[in-house]
């Protein structure tokens, strides 16, 4: 099916639930534009990760549509899904990180999947790993890494095959304020170049320092605040 809309991902009157419990998060409706910027708010329980579960096709909604890069998570088939997550890059907040794996070949996974000559993966690797400022772990375990370093790794697979959709939990939770900001600018530089970025985030000091609009989540429905909004609510349905 061909893509109809401008919207990378398309949600309509979603709502989720686990087992036979109440809904996390109702009647959710959201348009995210292509090449758009976004933090994604709220305090803890109000259902932010539930939300991008949603977003990176790993949990179904209970109940509404979501359609992402144009095609119906609910009329699409386990091969196709796949298919789709392939374009997707996912910073976990538990990192999801091969342990056995070193640093390098963590981050290579996603080129060697898709069949990249070795001498390119090679070449990528070594050079976003220094820009992280973990060339002198590339060959350490991921299992020896502190949980910063393990966070850099993370955030370097999630990037290396420069995704269509960027979605991170807690990305600089577990690094200092030097390397963070550095995070943060591999971020934009990649929304400069088309991707589209969802950043879940409790930091008050990143939201400040990057002036973009956030998806806020509260009461179980999601609103849009924009920078120039300092009333922690206030913005419109999204």
């Amino acid at each position: 099916m061909a893509e109809t809309s401008n919207g990378i991902i398309e949600m309509r009157n979603v709502g989720i639930r686990y087992d036979q419990g109440p809904e996390i998060l109702s009647d959710i409706n959201l348009s995210l534009k292509r090449g758009s910027f976004h933090f994604l708010t709220g305090k803890s329980g109000a259902g932010k990760t539930s939300l991008l579960s949603m977003m990176y096709l790993w949990q179904r909604p209970s109940r509404g549509s979501i359609s992402v890069f144009g095609k119906d998570i609910n009329f699409t088939n386990r091969d196709s899904l796949a298919s789709l997550r392939r374009r997707i890059g996912v910073v976990f907040q538990d990192f999801r990180l091969l342990e056995h794996l070193s640093a390098f070949d963590n981050v290579a996974l996603p080129l060697r999947v898709c069949g990249m000559d070795e001498k390119e993966v090679r070449k990528r690797v070594s050079e976003l790993l220094s820009w992280v400022e973990l060339d002198r772990h590339m060959l350490d375990a991921a299992a020896t890494l502190s949980g910063g370093e393990k966070q850099r790794v993370a955030i370097a697979r999630a990037v290396i095959n420069r995704p269509e959709l960027l979605l991170a939990d807690e990305p600089t939770g577990n690094v200092d304020n030097f390397i963070a900001p550095k995070l943060m600018k591999l971020f934009v530089e990649l929304n400069k170049l088309g991707t589209t970025v969802v950043i879940a985030t409790h930091s008050d000091k990143l939201i400040n320092d990057f002036a973009y609009p956030r998806l806020h989540l509260q009461n179980r429905s999601l609103h849009i605040l924009y920078p120039s909004d300092k009333s922690g609510l206030g913005g419109s349905d999204v």
